[in-house]
């Protein structure tokens, strides 16, 4: 009987596009209220129905304009496509003229959700950073796996493990669970992380790290994290989480950077406390070309009854992207950081260079600082955007949709970093403008994977090539 239902539902949706273009003089003015009537749900294999509809602004039973439904036909289908579980969404209408109502039929096409891997990657903080700095060094290398499960239990849930040895020796532990209630409102996530290294760096040499390397653990750090999340709306979440750290470092270490912990000491434990806001109106999370991103976060350090130093950041990320026409899109961000004391151990230190905020064309350069502003603009035309079904030479379904886009790039990036107090030995590109201009090419791939090839010209009259992975912008 389920097999007679999917195959009459699917002829349906080969049918639906014929019926509406024999049948459109015959449809409801655009002002006139239609009636949801039933929503459908294909090729879903596990993902639960109510994962879906929660990304949908049409609800069965609802009444909408034409121009309404519409509407939210487009912005659904991102913000499903925004899970990152489906490859591919369509969203197709059968309306009824006589009852002034429409079926709507959401067909998805399930992602690879499991993810065994091996892990091989570099302990420092881009891949030009380690060949130009490091001098390629593979002894600089981590090895290990990684195990992501995601989409657990077909409720979007994540459970990622990644267990490393090498330069670095890591273990972590992610659990995300996007909704505990029926109303898929709030959710919790939990981290767990151990990391020991024979090599630390402990000071920064003219916006270099220094790394002292031996045959003994010279560093641990130990960090652990609940979570509680609140998504009131499509685009809008709201995140406090609890956190818990602990560093500790050989005597060696504070003997070349009595500054590395507070007061000299050896180990340096604190509680954590933070509020994140998110608001999310991209196209596409991974590689947007239209839309708005908005990130505000309040973060204090060194709350409890162990309170060793105090340490507090507030966060402000701004992106925009807007299509020009003709395949030309801009996008034009702002990031902010302001950190109080400005005096801190050397542990707690930030700025350019770190993780992903980073000022392209100084990708060979760590600006710490206690306040920092990065400013970034690029603006991109698309050369081909193209897709093939590979199905004959890949079994597996999941894979069957082969993508390759590319989009040549024109970027200039502007920022100011304030130095910390006293911190001369690296203050080179601190408290003054700097800034480069430069041309790339933005690779994008099937599971929308990012290759970023940039050549730029920076205030240091450096030319530079970078050879990154992820969007920049």
């Amino acid at each position: 009987m389920k097999k007679k239902l999917y195959l009459f539902i699917s002829i349906l949706v080969i049918l639906i596009p014929i019926l509406i273009a024999q049948d459109r003089s015959a449809l409801p003015e655009s002002d006139q209220q239609i009636r949801v009537n039933e929503i459908y749900i294909l090729g879903n294999k596990k993902t639960k129905e109510k994962v879906i509809l929660r990304e949908m602004s049409l609800k069965k039973g609802t009444y909408s304009s034409r121009d309404e439904i519409e509407k939210s036909i487009k912005s659904d289908k991102i913000n499903i496509i925004n899970t990152n579980l489906f490859n591919t969404v369509s969203i197709d209408v059968l309306e009824d003229p006589e009852k002034l109502s429409i079926d709507i039929f959401v067909k998805v096409d399930e992602r690879w959700y499991f993810w065994p891997a091996p892990l091989i990657d570099i302990a420092d903080r881009n891949l030009m950073d380690w060949l130009i700095n490091r001098e390629g060094d593979v002894n600089r290398f981590n090895y290990g796996l990684r195990l992501t499960q995601y989409n657990l239990g077909g409720q979007n849930q994540t459970l990622k493990f990644i267990g490393k040895v090498g330069f670095e020796k890591n273990l972590l532990i992610d659990y995300m669970i996007p909704f505990i209630d029926k109303n898929q409102k709030h959710g919790l996530r939990f981290i767990y992380s151990y990391s020991e290294s024979e090599n630390a760096a402990y000071i920064t040499k003219d916006h270099v790290p220094d790394f002292f390397e031996s045959n003994i653990i010279n560093k641990k750090v130990y960090f652990t994290s609940s979570s509680y999340t609140y998504r009131p709306s499509f685009y809008n979440f709201h995140k406090i989480s609890l956190s818990y750290l602990q560093s500790e470092v050989s005597d060696t270490i504070v003997n070349l950077n009595p500054n590395y912990h507070f007061n000299q000491e050896k180990k340096q434990s604190y509680l954590g406390l933070s509020y994140n806001f998110i608001s999310d109106h991209r196209n596409n999370k991974r590689f947007a070309t239209s839309g708005t991103f908005i990130e505000a976060s309040l973060e204090n350090f060194g709350i409890g009854l162990r309170n060793q130093f105090n340490l507090s950041n507030i966060n402000l990320k701004f992106n925009k992207y807007t299509p020009l026409g003709n395949d030309f899109f801009l996008a034009n961000g702002v990031v902010g950081l302001h950190t109080f004391p400005a005096q801190q151990p050397y542990f707690n230190y930030q700025g350019l260079g770190y993780n992903e905020v980073l000022a392209r064309g100084f990708e060979l350069e760590l600006i710490e600082g206690s306040k920092f502003l990065l400013q970034k603009n690029t603006l991109r035309r698309k050369i081909f955007d193209r897709s093939k079904d590979i199905g004959n030479l890949m079994p597996i379904t999941q894979f069957a949709q082969f993508r390759i886009a590319a989009y040549l790039k024109l970027f200039a990036d502007f920022a100011w970093v304030d130095n910390y107090p006293n911190y001369k030995i690296s203050s080179r590109l601190t408290n003054q403008l700097i800034y480069s201009f430069g041309v790339g090419l933005d690779l994008l791939a099937m599971y929308d994977m990012v290759l970023r090839l940039e050549y730029s010209y920076n205030s240091e009259n450096e030319l530079n090539f970078a050879l990154n992975i992820k969007a920049d912008l």
